[in-house]
């Protein structure tokens, strides 16, 4: 091991229980120190200085996501530390493991349903859904066993999914079992992908894509048009799988973290119950402040220099959005959380070609939750302890029992 390794690995061990409970102090002593940093361990370099990993992002000619999301790769580590990409086969493209211009083929087909205007008229129906899913809390809350996860931020975005794919609403409940399966396949590392329901669900998949019309709101409908530009079958339900983390997981976790961040500073409720005109700019600082995914790969296409250091042809690049994030050359006081900062220029949703497509929708849902949640609750209380997800790529809890005070 040289001497930069031996340093990168004191500055940072990705599974380290202190590291995975809050990984901060170890990103700032890697932004400072070693910015460019790779473990021999794990084969992986890591990335964590802002200005960085958003020039990575935005260069896909020679940082590719096909190449550092191709669905076989793994890091080491052992199956409970939800590293690997499960989504995907080395025949099927994914939209996360693209790059232009067949990228655009899989983005132009979904776009639609994504547009500020698609979301605006999506917003009453999202208000309801969370207003029910608050009203669920409440009443579990009352008898002593409510959890934000499990009653609101799990089940929230899998009913708005569910909602935009025109699934009916006798189907939501197996919908949201299906949506299970899917997400909590990425947090095996090691081991063939569990059947069984995720088998029903494809299935399901496939004949709503056959029976798509053209022209149609529904977003089956959008993702059956890019047939025409050469996407295959599997290609098509693997997109469909896709939608089913992106949608959901990147939601939940971010609705965890910021409900974690309002527990833990109570003066954050008051001020935002008080001015509702806060909600959108704390929903992005809850992006920034605790970003839900915290990493995502690319592979170099060719020898690259940074930093001093070179980084070989085909080797795996970790840009780590939860870093960069707190990065101080660009944030000021970055450890603040500050509900009306402005601007803020996170990569929470990545940067580049990649940028996530439902970052409006996600950002909806949550402000949609403050809203109803202010609108019931005087604060919100902590009820007992959470659980973290085990992740160095998602960053959430499974578990937040809360305690809200009605009005």
């Amino acid at each position: 091991m040289t001497a930069s390794a031996r340093e990168s690995a004191r500055l940072f061990d990705p599974f380290d229980p202190a590291v995975l409970a809050d990984p901060y102090p170890a990103y700032a002593r890697l932004r400072d120190h070693d910015p460019v940093s790779y473990l021999p361990e794990y084969d992986v370099w890591m990335v964590t200085r802002y200005d960085d990993v958003v020039a990575i992002a935005r260069d896909p000619a020679r940082f590719s996501s096909k190449i550092g999301m191709s669905p076989d790769f793994a890091v080491a580590g052992g199956p409970q530390t939800g590293v690997s990409y499960r989504i995907g086969a080395p025949s099927v493209r994914v939209l996360i493991a693209t790059d232009p211009p067949e990228h655009q083929i899989f983005r132009r087909a979904v776009a639609g349903a994504f547009t500020p205007a698609s979301v605006t008229a999506a917003t009453p129906r999202i208000r309801a859904l969370a207003r029910e899913r608050v009203r669920v809390l409440r009443e579990r809350s009352e008898a002593g066993c409510g959890d934000f996860f499990t009653d609101l931020a799990e089940p929230l975005p899998v009913l708005v999914l569910a909602d935009l794919l025109g699934v009916p609403a006798d189907m939501h409940e197996e919908f949201r079992d299906w949506s299970t399966v899917i997400t909590k396949d990425l947090d095996q590392a090691s081991g063939p992908p569990r059947v069984g329901r995720g088998i029903e669900m494809f299935r399901y998949f496939s004949r709503q894509l056959r029976r798509a019309t053209p022209g149609r709101a529904n977003l089956f409908d959008a993702i059956a048009t890019a047939r025409s530009a050469g996407v295959s079958e599997q290609e098509l339900l693997a997109f469909c799988a896709f939608l089913l983390v992106a949608g959901i997981e990147t939601t939940t976790n971010l609705l965890t973290n910021l409900m974690a961040a309002l527990l833990r500073f109570p003066g954050l409720q008051d001020r935002i119950r008080d001015d509702p005109g806060l909600v959108p700019t704390a929903v992005d600082e809850a992006i920034r402040y605790d970003t839900p995914v915290q990493a995502l790969w690319r592979g170099t296409r060719e020898p690259v220099e940074l930093h001093g250091r070179t980084l070989p042809a085909d080797a795996r690049v970790l840009l780590v959005w939860g870093a960069a994030n707190r990065d101080g050359r660009r944030f000021d006081q970055p450890d603040e959380f500050r509900p009306d900062r402005r601007p803020n220029d996170h990569v929470g949703f990545g940067a580049g070609p990649h940028f996530c497509l439902g970052a409006r929708l996600a950002t909806a849902e949550v402000a949609a939750v403050l809203h109803e949640l202010f609108a019931a609750a005087i604060r919100v209380e902590p009820a007992g302890e959470p659980v973290l997800t085990r992740s160095l790529v998602l960053r959430g809890r499974t578990s937040l029992p809360v305690r809200l005070v009605s009005r």
